[in-house]
């Protein structure tokens, strides 16, 4: 799994230039000026803010995992280094790879933080198998200095899991998170990205089993800060279902981009599948993209949409807060900064009420 130095440098970062229909909006100059190639591969453990069952901190580990999850080593095998430039950089650094299965229910969440806080390149990578199981996880995602690349892997059957991830980024990160839903499969995903300088966040869900179904829900949110955020959806299984809703910000210059693809296979009839994609862009300067994309090859389908949207923030929301003493500047970050508080005092009830579940938060947050 791992990638020699010389195969690395014949490997670029996406296999499509910038052409009118595909257009790179992740920073890649910046990943290649603090490339594994150029920054130290290890480095120490910093404070961490987040308590969890598995916490990377530079190149520690430590575990404290609940009862019905064992720990073990290797992967998924769901990612490769050849598959691009970021990845190969990834596998470079990578030193440890941990592999977990859950083996009964949960009902409290399992908890996965992976943490920076050093100028380095650290590469962490997470497999998750579930089976017969329900089970919460929740994957704290934060970065504070150097350039981070975090990889999920996560192989399901017959389970129905909830996945919340958070994105915490001053700096670099890379994050993807892999995941192959076998038959009888419910995974009900939300994902906030608090970004960083450049922030490159992929997730691919294969629904590979009759009946599996996605709902992923997605803000990022970019204050004086870029983020690239990719979703990708393949849909192989009959009678399979998703649903992809983003909608992302931007304030302060910052660069919000969502790219989403769901494509229905042949082999995936009487199934479901739609992408709602919508960026709003809070102040000048700032920039929005939505690139939302469809694509069906079977015509058994039950529905099949997409949507994109990328607007200026509501001026009769502007114009309340405005009339209550704020000035547009106040007004404006009062809105934005106001999103993250409801998302941390969400965080918190999630953590500090007993027996709670991803759920609760998700439904939250809808």
């Amino acid at each position: 799994m791992f990638i020699e130095r010389e195969a690395l440098k014949r490997l670029t970062y996406q296999k499509y230039g910038d052409s009118p229909t595909i257009k790179s909006y992740t920073k890649w100059k910046l990943f290649e000026e603090n490339s594994p190639l150029k920054l130290p591969t290890e480095a120490k453990g910093g404070e961490v803010p987040i308590k969890g069952h598995i916490v990377l901190s530079g190149s520690d580990v430590e575990f404290s995992l609940p009862g019905g999850v064992e720990l073990s080593e290797g992967t998924l095998g769901l990612s490769q280094p050849e598959e691009s430039r970021i990845l190969g950089f990834h596998f470079y650094a990578l030193r440890k790879t941990y592999r977990l299965r859950i083996t009964r229910d949960l009902v409290e969440p399992l908890v996965i933080v992976s943490h920076l806080s050093a100028n380095a390149f650290i590469s962490h990578h997470i497999s998750i198998e579930a089976e017969n199981v329900r089970a919460p996880i929740i994957i704290y995602d934060l970065t504070k200095e150097g350039t981070k690349s975090l990889v999920v892997e996560l192989k399901a059957k017959n389970a129905e899991l909830e996945v919340l991830t958070v994105g915490r980024h001053s700096s670099l990160s890379h994050y993807l998170l892999r995941a192959s839903l076998g038959g009888g499969t419910r995974v009900k995903a939300f994902t906030v990205i608090s970004a960083g300088e450049m922030s490159h966040h992929r997730e691919d869900y294969s629904l590979e089993g009759a009946k599996s179904e996605l709902i992923l829900r997605g803000m990022p949110i970019a204050i004086g800060s870029s983020v690239d955020y990719l979703t990708n959806v393949l849909q192989y299984g009959e009678r399979s279902k998703s649903e992809t809703r983003v909608h992302g910000f931007s304030y302060e210059n910052g660069w919000t981009v969502h790219r989403g693809v769901a494509k229905v296979l042949e082999s995936a009839r009487n199934s479901s599948s739609g992408v709602i994609s919508q960026v709003t862009i809070m102040d000048e300067g700032s920039l929005g993209v939505s690139v939302p994309m469809l694509e069906v090859d079977t015509g058994e389908i039950e529905s099949a949409f997409h949507s994109s949207a990328v607007r200026q923030f509501d001026e009769d929301a502007l114009f309340y807060l405005r009339s209550r003493g704020l000035d547009s500047d106040e007004a404006m970050s009062l809105f934005v900064h106001g999103i993250g508080e409801a998302l941390s005092s969400h965080l918190e009830r999630l953590r500090s009420k007993a027996r709670s579940n991803v759920r609760e938060l998700i439904e939250g947050l809808l």
